[in-house]
This record gives structure tokens, sequence and C-alpha cells, in this order.
């Protein structure tokens, strides 16, 4: 990468992380107290965050798709797509009798097209966050297995939740390390 390009990869990069930091701390919060019935306001407040907070996420990540080769370019708008449904998820969860349902299934589908970006990303041999990737991509399939588990009541919503906590925190971890500075 050029001098030019790598400043403001690691500027963009940088935002990302951020971006990151407020929809995962939001949606770490919004699991822990989703286990107390009488806290779902606070779930609600964090919720909001984290779709902000996922929304300036989706923003960044496009503006370093536009500064990559062709071929991460390509992976990174596939992790946009991932994030959008991801979004959708959110709002399909406050259907009445169906969101139940709903919103494991885009969780799923929103994962399975994050990872598609993400593991693109990871082979790159032109990306310089690839290692940052590898955290993602488990990230990625803990957020499929919340998924899943999430369509089965009472017991399997409480493992949902618990793998959300874990994909939120490997999202922190994983964004932390493609946001380290590049050398010029």
């Amino acid at each position: 990468m050029e001098a030019e390009k790598t400043v403001k990869f690691n500027v963009i990069t940088t935002a990302i992380f951020k971006n990151v930091m407020l929809f995962a701390i939001a949606g770490l919060v919004a699991a822990v107290f989703g286990f107390i019935p009488l806290m779902r306001w606070v779930v609600n407040i964090c919720n909001i965050l984290v779709v902000a907070g996922f929304i300036a996420f989706l923003i960044r990540v496009k503006d370093m798709a536009m500064m990559l080769e062709a071929q991460d370019a390509e992976s990174a708008n596939k992790l946009c797509n991932g994030v959008l449904v991801y979004l959708l998820s959110y709002m399909l969860g406050y259907i009445p009798a169906a969101g139940w349902i709903l919103e494991p299934i885009a969780v799923i589908v929103a994962c399975v097209l994050m990872l598609m970006g993400i593991i693109g990303l990871k082979k790159s041999s032109t990306f310089p966050g690839a290692p940052g990737m590898k955290i993602l991509f488990i990230a990625m399939i803990i957020g499929i297995v919340g998924g899943v588990f999430g369509i089965i009541p009472v017991f399997g919503i409480i493992i949902a939740r618990i793998c959300r906590i874990a994909f939120f925190i490997m999202m922190i971890l994983g964004w932390k390390k493609v946001a380290e500075p590049v050398a010029e």
C-alpha cells in the first residue's frame, strides 16, 4: 500500500474500531440485561445504540472498501451486506408472534454473509488487516451457533444470549487487531 493510502487505511480502521466498541458494548449490555425480565427498557435502549453503531460501522466499512483492491473490496461489500441483514434481524425481533423465529434466522443469514466477506479478507495477500479477520471468523461461527440456538425456545434462547455475548467480545478483539496501525 502506498503511504497516503496507508495513513487513510489507519484512520478508517481506527474509526471502524470505535464504531465496533459502540455496538459491541451496547450489545453486551443488552445481552446481559436480557436475562432480567424487568430490564427490557435497558435492552431496548441498548438495541438502539447497537443499530446506530452498526450503521456507523457500515459507513466506515464502505469507506474502507473504496480504497481496497478489487477483490478485497468485493469481500468488504459482502461484509456490508451481512451487516445490513444483521440490522434487519434487530427489526424483525420486534414483530409480534413471528419475531422470535425470524430474528435468529436473519442472524444466521447475516453471519453467513459476513463470514463470506471475512474469509475473503482473511485469505487476501493485499489486505493489511488480515490477521484480525481470523478472530472475526470465529466471531461469525459463534454468531451462527447463537442464531441456531435462538430458534429453540427457553434454554436455546439462554445459550443464544451467551453466544451473543461471546460474539460481541470477539468482534471487539478482531477489529482491534484489524485497527492496529499499518507501517508505511
